[in-house]
């Protein structure tokens, strides 16, 4: 191997030093960045395209929170009782179902027969709104 000196070295425009063409150092990280936002765009578009096969909107909400309530409504959908998943039912319209998803959120939810379906998922202030004026969705 030949020995190259020092003083034949190049300055490249981001400050590393070295003897190539341009800094492999800075190219590597721009492959690392480049592959690390394009896993992250696919998971974002796999994330995304779950919220099809929802009964209800879903998306503007945490992901705890879906993941919470889409466990709730297969559940439902099972068939398990609402009161399984700690569901009760208003006291102006028996018809209409809360089921409390975490602590800020309820899943509105209407009985049709036999069968519960989901209306709503709100938050405690939007709940409170519906509760308060008595009104059904």
């Amino acid at each position: 191997m030949s020995y190259r000196p020092r003083k034949h070295k190049k300055r490249f425009r981001c400050g590393h030093r070295g003897f190539g063409q341009y800094c492999h150092c800075c190219a590597d990280r721009q492959k690392k960045r480049q592959t690390q936002q394009r896993q992250r765009r696919q998971q974002r578009q796999q994330w995304q395209q779950t919220f099809a096969n929802d009964p209800i909107d879903l998306t503007r909400l945490p992901k705890k929170i879906v993941l919470k309530a889409r466990s709730i409504l297969s559940a439902l959908s099972q068939g398990q009782g609402f009161w399984t998943v700690l569901g009760k039912r208003l006291s102006f319209n028996r018809q209409l179902i809360r089921i409390p998803v975490t602590y800020r959120y309820r899943l509105l939810c209407r009985t049709v027969g036999d069968k519960v379906v989901p209306l709503k998922l709100l938050s405690h202030e939007a709940y409170n709104r519906v509760a308060r004026n008595k009104t059904g969705l």
